[in-house]
C-alpha cells in the first residue's frame, strides 16, 4: 500500500476528482519531500476500481506491487543523466493502447527535468493531443528546466516542505539521530534528512574546522584538499554552500535561520569577522555553478583544491 506522508494529506484532499483532473499533471516541489510517492499514489487512484486508491481492489494491489499493466514508469536509466527520446516514444506507444485492467492508462515520469530536448519534443506531441483516458504525471524538483510549452499544458500540483515541527516529528518517529541537525543540513526536507550519512554532523564540523584552519594559516589549500575527494561531490558542495550561507546570514542578519548543535554559530560568527564578505558572495556564486556539474566526470581533488584556495583568499586584509 502506497501511503502518503503526513505533510501531503492537505494537498491530497484538495485534488479534483478523477473526472476533472487534467490529462497532464506536473507535481513539483523541493527535493526530499516525497513527490514521487505522491505521484504513484495518484496513479493508483486513477486506476483504482473505486476511484480513490482504496488499496484493496485488484488494480490497487497490482499498483502497490509496481506491476500494474496500465501504469508505466519512465525515468533515466541507472547511471544516466537523461531521459531519452526512446523513453518518450515508449510512453507515447503505451498511452495509445487500450487499458488492460483499469479504465485508463497512466504514465509517471520521475525526475521529468531530466528529459532531453528530443524526448521533451516527443512528449509534447502527446500532451497536445492526449489519447482518451490517458494521464501523464510529471515529477520534478526543477520544473523551470522543462520546456515552457510542456509546463503550460500541465495542471500544476505544488507540494511544499512540511513545517519544521511536522518534519521533526517524522524524523524522530523514524529514529533519526540528531534530527534537528539533519533537517538543517537537508534544508528542511525530511526524506533527504533521513537519507543522510550517519556522519553528516561530524562531516559538517570537519569542513568548518578545515575552513577555520585555512583562514588562520594552519593549513594551505593543497593540504586541506587531501581528505575531501572521496566525499560525494554534490553532498560536499551542499555542505560548503550551507556554511557560506550561514556566514552571510550571521554577518547581515545576525542570527541563523535555524538552530544547530554545539558551537556551530559561535565559530561561524568568529569566522565571518575574519573574511572579506564581498569576495565571499563571488565564491558563493562559483560554488552554486559547480552544483550543476556535480555529476560530470570532474577531478574532485582539483575542485576541492580550487575551493579551498578561493576560501583562503577571503581572509580580510
Amino acid at each position: 500500500m502506497l501511503t502518503l506522508f503526513p505533510w501531503q494529506e492537505g494537498v491530497w484532499r484538495g485534488l479534483p476528482d478523477n473526472r476533472t483532473l487534467a490529462h497532464a499533471l506536473l507535481i513539483s516541489g523541493p527535493q526530499g519531500i516525497g513527490k514521487t510517492v505522491f505521484a504513484h499514489r495518484l496513479g493508483m487512484r486513477l486506476i483504482c476500481e473505486q476511484g480513490q486508491a482504496c488499496g484493496v481492489c485488484r488494480s490497487c494491489v497490482f499498483a502497490g506491487k509496481g506491476d500494474h499493466p496500465d501504469i508505466l514508469v519512465i525515468k533515466a536509466e541507472e547511471g544516466k543523466a537523461e531521459i531519452t527520446v526512446d523513453h518518450a516514444r515508449a510512453l507515447n506507444a503505451f498511452l495509445a493502447l487500450t487499458p488492460h485492467l483499469a479504465e485508463r492508462r497512466v504514465s509517471i515520469i520521475e525526475a521529468a527535468d531530466q528529459l532531453n530536448r528530443s524526448a521533451a519534443n516527443a512528449l509534447l506531441k502527446t500532451l497536445e493531443e492526449p489519447p482518451a483516458e490517458s494521464f501523464v504525471l510529471l515529477v520534478s524538483h526543477a520544473p523551470a528546466r522543462l520546456l515552457p510549452t510542456i509546463r503550460s499544458r500541465c495542471q500544476q500540483i505544488s507540494l511544499p516542505k512540511p513545517s519544521r515541527s511536522l518534519a521533526l516529528g517524522y524524523l524522530k518517529a523514524r529514529g533519526v539521530d540528531q534530527a534537528d541537525a539533519a533537517l538543517k543540513i537537508a534544508h528542511g526536507a525530511p526524506l533527504s534528512a533521513e537519507g543522510l550519512p550517519k556522519d553528516a554532523l561530524s562531516t559538517a564540523f570537519r569542513l568548518l574546522e578545515t575552513l577555520e584552519h585555512l583562514v588562520r594559516g594552519v593549513l594551505d589549500a593543497a593540504t586541506a584538499g587531501e581528505g575531501w575527494q572521496a566525499l560525494d561531490l554534490a553532498y560536499g558542495l551542499s555542505l560548503f554552500t550551507d556554511i557560506l550561507a550561514d556566514i552571510v546570514r550571521l554577518a547581515t542578519v545576525g542570527a541563523l535561520s535555524e538552530p544547530f548543535p554545539g558551537d556551530w554559530e559561535t565559530r561561524l560568527r568568529r569566522l565571518a569577522s575574519q573574511l572579506d564578505l564581498q569576495q565571499l558572495f563571488t565564491l558563493w556564486d562559483e560554488v552554486l555553478e559547480l552544483h550543476g556539474l556535480a555529476d560530470a566526470p570532474l577531478d574532485r581533488r582539483l575542485i576541492w583544491d580550487k575551493l579551498f584556495l578561493r576560501f583562503e583568499q577571503l581572509r580580510a586584509q
